[in-house]
């Protein structure tokens, strides 16, 4: 039986054998002749008839062969196995393609990866087609927190009152879930850090359909009443790598000095809602004010500090939802505006009628790392795809070069019988082959190269980064897709060269890639490796510049020699009063460690991203009509603004004298002055506060200088300082250290301060002024990176390819030369001959290239920093060294040529 099977199974793969075909084939001649003998034909002749008849016999066994259901696999395999014997016996080529391919897979894998992470995978949610993102367009006066993601003219921060009333009154969601981050002190076994941390509503794991990993998850009735529940639950990242996986459910930690139990671990692929942030627990959001005791936000209609996504109702969509939504957005609205002092018509016009509820899809979550990432990962895919582009004209021009030497090769198989069919098929199987060979080096480079870029990309980032070096199937498969389109292009080179043989000149080995068609092809190859690789170079000089630009950007104070760290005493259990006074102790203790020249603290750090804006209006101060105007309004120690080395304007700084318990006193930046004041001298003596709030009155004693605070990019806001030693909340700070010493150095003596106070403060995310500023660039420096790395390749590959292209198209032209030189022609003049062309042909690529680099440089002016679309540096520097790459490309093969035996040179040929 299963001989039987096998012997199945071999027929039809291998199909009958010669001798049977052969015996067919007689079977059917011989008929052949036996009609014609009973036509009356002799035997001679009927047989003659028959076999003129039959025509070829090995055709007729060919065509037996291609009935076969195996024919095209023992085709594909046969040509397969004639490609290797062929690439083996040429290695330099061999490597040299597969090294570009390779090379060039690879970075493609890469950014795909990082793409496909980043903008296409959806969020490890149940049916998270039905998700959506709440945001709207209106006023936001009050206090906002944000973390960035914020559109012009359209807030993702809501109020946690207008949260819990669109949760609870709509009927176009089947669950509203809401989220804000912040950082908590954690402390198990008696090992305190500071932390990311989540405050999320209590139906958030289970609207979301995320699956605990280790015992339980929120659920609705975990948002319970204010203070009431302290219940935690672990990211699986954290629990894993900080508590070692050990059994932690029902277990106490200390939040911020309060015993929080352990309700379980989320899901191992479950980070957050908002793709980019990494939490370490999650924590119910009616727990807020145990945890942020000075800032009662839950009650609060003017504090927008939470983001929402909600979920349809089955059959639901999302313009069904937002028009039921914007009834009650608006219903809700009009009912917060009575609870606001301002109740004039334009006031009302912007907080009721000009305010509209969005609801866009949020199958992939909230993320402003997203927003910030999405164009530099575009135009980093757009030169992955130029050098993907040079790949394959570099290795089709390899392919046409050895093309040239195989012309014998093919005559031979043409005039043996093969159709221009066997032969296309044969080059593209090669091609194929070479494909994924160099497809497969490249797959196995790319983890590697994505797992130094992730590391170098969370160098200096808080809370690690959401990214895997593991390639999924998305890459993969769009990998292969790529590897099969690129073989197909390259493999046309050769295919196209054979594709209307002259037998009689390949024969003689006298045409080929010689032809004017061939030479045309390969002049054309220079030309877009040229203009590819100035291209990268243009886009790599100018990034390179923005990010040096970025770098050495004028923030409006100094920022070497400035250590950053944060301090909440809040995180070690502190409450109320005791809090500032911590603070003011860590100050004295640090400005009296030897090598500190000034030490200042703020509740808004600089240069960080973050905002802490509202409104502060002059006494007495009538709004222009349309008028919105939100200031920064940071609280600072008094010697916050001499540490950082903001220059004065006017008035003076804050002093000793500036206590809690003396005057309230502000001071206000330039911006801040001309617009409510038009002169800053106007501004001193004025009183300031925020609206409906008397408490919040402070007298101008000075005007500062513009500083930039979000980040280097953001121009400078009007801002109003205010001293939180006058504030009537209690809030961790950021503390800036100006040292007369590298200010690394300084890190050690200071938490060894701050220990001498109490042992359970935390000092956090300390780092230089430097580093805090390449934090914020971090789109800024990949794009810059990635760019000078493409661009570096792209030059590579293009001496590379001019190189052998040039040396071939040279050793083609011995015959030319030997005759110029035989006429007299001396050696430098050959010389210069040769350079002169590749210099002619450059520089026609150069100058077709430039208005593309223009054009190019303009739909990414959006992330260029001081720097033109036609900066004269950057595309000198680009032009003079295509130039010089292509001088030596082609100075090696015309000295080669120089040395030409004229006699030799024509005998030979």
């Amino acid at each position: 039986m299963l001989r039987e099977s096998w012997s199945r199974i071999r027929f039809f793969f291998a199909g009958k054998k010669r001798a049977e075909v052969d015996e067919e084939l007689q079977f059917h001649l011989e008929r052949e002749v036996e009609a014609n003998l009973a036509a009356g034909m002799e035997y001679a002749e009927a047989r003659r008839r028959a076999m003129v008849s039959f025509g070829s016999r090995e055709r007729a066994r060919e065509s037996c062969r291609q009935e076969r259901p195996s024919f095209y696999i023992e085709s594909l395999v046969r040509d397969l196995r004639y490609g290797i014997r062929g690439l083996w016996r040429n290695p330099g080529f061999t490597v040299m393609a597969v090294l570009t391919l390779a090379l060039a897979i690879g970075a493609n894998a890469t950014i795909f990866s990082l793409i496909d992470q980043t903008l296409m995978q959806k969020l490890p949610a149940a049916h998270p087609e039905e998700l959506v993102v709440l945001d709207f367009a209106g006023a936001q006066p009050g206090h906002l927190h944000s973390v960035g993601g914020n559109t012009p003219g359209h807030h993702h921060e809501f109020s946690y009152p207008m949260y819990r009333d669109l949760r609870d009154q709509n009927t176009a969601l089947s669950g509203l879930i809401a989220e804000s981050q912040l950082t908590l002190g954690v402390t198990w076994n008696n090992h305190a850090e500071s932390v990311q941390a989540e405050l999320v509503s209590g139906n958030y794991f289970e609207t979301l359909g995320v699956r605990p990993a280790v015992g339980r998850l929120f659920v609705a009735g975990d948002e319970t009443a204010p203070g009431a529940n302290p219940v935690v639950v672990l990211s699986f990242d954290y629990w894993r790598t900080h508590l070692a996986g050990a059994p932690v459910a029902g277990k106490t930690l200390l939040v911020n000095g309060t015993p929080f139990a352990i309700a379980g671990v989320a899901d191992p692929g479950f980070h957050s809602m908002v793709w980019g942030q990494m939490p370490a627990v999650f924590v119910p959001l009616s727990m807020e004010q145990v945890l942020t005791p000075e800032w009662p936000y839950l009650k609060d209609h003017g504090s927008y500090w939470i983001d929402l996504i909600g979920r349809l109702k089955p059959g639901g969509t999302r313009a069904q939802a937002e028009a039921s939504l914007n009834m009650l957005f608006t219903s809700l609205r009009a009912a917060e505006f009575t609870q606001l002092g301002d109740q004039s018509a334009h006031a009302k016009q912007g907080f009721i009628s000009n305010a509209h509820l969005n609801v866009t899809a949020g199958a992939k979550g909230f993320s402003p790392m997203r927003d910030s990432l999405e164009t530099p990962l575009t135009i980093i895919l757009a030169m992955v795809m130029l050098v993907m582009g040079m790949a394959v004209v570099n290795v089709a021009s390899l392919l046409l070069v050895r093309a040239a030497a195989r012309a014998r090769e093919i005559s031979v198989r043409y005039a043996l019988g093969a159709t221009n069919r066997q032969v296309l098929r044969q080059l593209l199987s090669e091609g194929m082959l070479l494909g994924f060979v160099g497809a497969a080096a490249g797959l196995a480079l790319a983890p590697q190269i994505q797992r130094l870029l992730i590391h170098w990309i969370s160098a200096n980032a808080q809370g690690g980064v959401p990214f895997s070096s593991i390639l999924n199937w998305h890459v993969l498969g769009f990998s292969l897709g790529v590897t099969v389109a690129v073989s197909l292009l390259f493999s046309l080179a050769p295919a196209m060269q054979f594709r209307n043989p002259r037998l009689a000149e390949f024969m003689q080995q006298r045409t080929g890639t010689s032809a004017g068609g061939s030479l045309r092809f390969r002049r054309t190859c220079v030309a877009l490796q040229i203009g590819f690789s100035l291209l990268l170079m243009l886009a790599a000089g100018m990034f390179v510049r923005t990010i040096h630009n970025l770098r050495h950007a004028e923030t409006g104070f100094p920022t070497d020699h400035l250590l950053v760290f944060d301090l909440d005493p809040l995180l070690a259990g502190y409450s109320g009063k005791p809090v500032a006074s911590v603070e003011e102790r860590a100050l004295d203790a640090i400005a009296a460690l030897p090598g500190v020249h000034a030490v200042g603290a703020t509740n808004d750090q600089d240069l960080a991203g973050d905002d802490v804006q509202g409104e502060m209006l002059p006494v007495g101060y009538a709004g222009k009509p349309d008028e919105e105007f939100s200031v920064e309004l940071p609280w600072v120690s008094t010697s916050y603004l001499q540490t950082l080395g903001v220059p004065l304007s006017a008035g003076r700084y804050f002093n000793a004298a500036d206590t809690a318990t003396s005057q309230r006193v502000a001071i206000v930046n330039e911006s801040f002055a001309k617009h409510y004041f038009v002169e800053p001298q106007r501004a001193l003596g004025n009183i300031v506060r925020r609206p409906n709030k008397v408490d919040t009155d402070a007298t101008i004693v000075g005007v500062v200088a513009d500083v930039k605070h979000a980040s280097v990019r953001d121009p400078a806001i009007a801002t109003c300082y205010t001293l939180f030693a006058q504030a009537t909340r209690e809030t961790g700070l950021t503390f800036y250290v100006r040292t007369w010493q590298p200010p690394d150095s300084a890190i050690t003596s200071v938490r060894a301060a701050i220990a001498g106070i109490d042992t359970r403060l935390i000092v956090g995310n300390q780092r230089t002024m430097a580093q805090e500023i390449d934090a914020t660039l971090l789109a800024e420096r990949a794009i810059s990176m990635l760019a000078t790395a493409f661009g570096m390749l792209a030059t590579l590959l293009a001496g590379i390819g001019l190189y052998g292209i040039l040396a071939y198209s040279t050793a083609q032209r011995t015959r030319e030369i030997g005759i110029r030189m035989a006429l007299g022609a001396q050696r430098h003049a050959v010389v210069k001959l040769i350079l002169r062309e590749t210099l002619v042909l450059t520089g026609g690529a150069v100058a077709a290239t430039i208005p593309l680099a223009i054009l190019a440089a303009r739909m990414v002016r959006s992330q260029l920093f001081g720097v033109s679309v036609a900066d004269p540096a950057v595309y000198g520097a680009g032009i003079l060294t295509i130039c010089l790459v292509a001088a030596l490309a082609g100075f090696i093969p015309a000295r080669r040529a120089a040395t030409v035996d004229p006699a030799r040179a024509l005998r030979t040929d």
